[in-house]
């Protein structure tokens, strides 16, 4: 079994991507980090304990992680997701809490304690993971491995012309990550803008009427009727996160390309950009194995099936 850290930023693709980690049972969900990316820590911490709350899972410890980008100032994706990170659902206040280490010795401590066992997911901006490894740079050497979802290497960007929204997040920390020599596989939206959920998968998914899918048709019916119609969408909805967490547990979803991956850091209308090197000589050697090509509907199909049955 797959044991997990989730680090993230809920976020309505985040939370798919929870309960798509709580549906599987070649994965165990260690902990959930949290990070301030979509909202604010404050908003994304208690989307974290209310998901869970929703979901019956108290078992799973939830830290709380950073507040601020390393040197940045803050950005967020209120606009994409609601106010409260959820679609503008209100949920009940959670019954859990976070625990009271933070999230970054949160990290280090399970990572230390159960070497080549822990995979990270980091599914939002990278903050917690680079400030891990500067305080505790031997987590590179027992992880087993990071699974992120960031960057846009062949594609345009989604938050500027160039950059994806977490490498742009928190740029300098992207930097520390990519570059601290550790195994990385690199989901971006080279591939998540190819998984697509459509709306009427939504509604089949929600039949069963439970709480969580109930719930998942709640929040994704704020991107399609408030976000989505702004720019021409009310039918698709990208699965960014989702298909991250599953190339962490059936990689096999994804053609992968060992490629070497640099992030812009100081240019003025580029920062944030990741920059593959693809079939370039004279380069370093492969830092991530890139994403460069999805079985959409396999994808599609395997989040339905498990969560329609889990929940």
């Amino acid at each position: 079994m797959l044991r997990i850290i989730l680090d993230t930023d809920p976020g309505i693709d985040d939370a798919l991507a929870l309960f798509l980690a709580l549906a599987s049972p070649e994965v165990q969900l260690a902990a959930v980090t949290t990070v301030s990316g979509n909202v604010s820590v404050e908003q994304t911490t208690r989307n974290a304990l209310t998901l869970l709350t929703l979901a019956g899972r108290s078992d799973i410890p939830v830290a709380r992680g950073s507040a601020q980008p390393l040197v940045s100032t803050s950005i967020d994706a209120a606009h994409v997701h609601g106010a409260n990170g959820l679609g503008e659902v209100d949920f009940p206040i959670p019954t859990l809490e976070p625990v009271t280490r933070h999230a970054v010795d949160l990290i280090i401590e399970m990572v230390m304690q159960a070497p080549g066992e822990i995979t990270l997911v980091p599914i939002g901006p990278l903050t917690n993971i680079a400030l891990a490894v500067r305080k505790e740079p031997r987590i590179t050497e027992r992880v087993r491995e990071v699974v992120i979802m960031g960057g846009a290497l062949r594609v345009p960007g989604n938050v500027t012309p160039h950059a994806e929204f977490n490498i742009a997040s928190d740029a300098h920390a992207a930097h520390i990550v990519l570059h601290a020599g550790w195994p990385i596989r690199l989901v971006s939206l080279d591939t998540t803008t190819r998984a697509i959920m459509h709306r009427a998968q939504v509604e089949e998914l929600a039949a069963n009427g439970s709480r969580v899918t109930t719930a998942i048709r709640q929040m994704m019916s704020y991107y399609f009727e408030v976000f989505g119609p702004q720019h021409g969408n009310t039918d698709r909805f990208h699965m960014h996160d989702p298909l991250c967490l599953a190339a962490a547990f059936q990689p096999d979803l994804i053609t992968w390309e060992p490629v070497y991956v640099d992030v812009e850091l100081t240019g003025t209308l580029t920062q944030g950009t990741t920059v593959g090197y693809f079939n370039r000589p004279h380069t370093p050697a492969p830092n991530v194995l890139a994403s460069v090509a999805v079985d959409t509907e396999r994808f599609i199909r395997l989040y339905m099936e498990r969560v329609a049955a889990a929940f």
